[in-house]
């Protein structure tokens, strides 16, 4: 999970991130770990804004990861560029999107799609069903046992979860839904 990350855009073009007690890095190519762990969350949380990514740099579709990190590389650029020192643009794999100075803004027929795009927060299948078998008290093994997936993926699905609602903890999802959301 990626957490406290600070991403800003240099003058020079190129994307910049720090962590606290790590030396300020490139964000590039070679960063594929939060390429892979990005592009997921993107897809899922931001569906619209990937379609768009994905339309804009359909030319490069043929090298995956080339193709994966122009996508996150533009949606950091979008959505992360500024340096903040209040909050980290990314906290526990949640995405804190701030509104960055662009010289598109009011011409650009992706804004509102690519830069501060809409959360998705409509459960899929899947994460309902995660969700149900939490609430009747099965931990996340059993659930994996249950559904056949890896107890990894059923994190994800909670990580995923509680970006889409903005809650904290799996109790937190428990409680939100115990009250008769789903």
């Amino acid at each position: 999970m990626l957490d406290k990350i600070e991403f800003y855009t240099s003058p020079d073009g190129s994307v910049n991130m720090t962590s606290p007690g790590e030396p300020t890095r490139v964000f590039d190519e070679s960063c594929r770990e939060i390429v892979t762990e990005m592009i997921a969350t993107i897809r899922e949380l931001y569906p619209k804004a990937y379609e768009a990514l994905a339309e804009l740099y359909v030319s490069s579709k043929k090298n995956v990861s080339y193709f994966e990190y122009r996508i996150v590389h533009r949606f950091i650029r979008c959505n992360f560029g500024e340096f903040d020192t209040m909050s980290h643009d990314i906290d526990k794999g949640r995405y804190n999107i701030e509104q960055v100075k662009c010289p598109l803004r009011g011409e650009c027929r992706n804004e509102g799609i690519i830069c501060m795009p809409t959360l998705q927060t409509k459960l899929t299948a899947r994460e309902e069903e995660i969700v149900r078998l939490r609430i009747q008290g099965m931990s996340n093994l059993e659930i994996a046992d249950e559904l056949c997936i890896s107890p990894y993926t059923v994190n994800r699905h909670l990580q995923i979860i509680r970006s889409r609602l903005k809650l904290k903890s799996t109790s937190q999802i428990i409680s939100y839904f115990t009250d008769g959301k789903i």
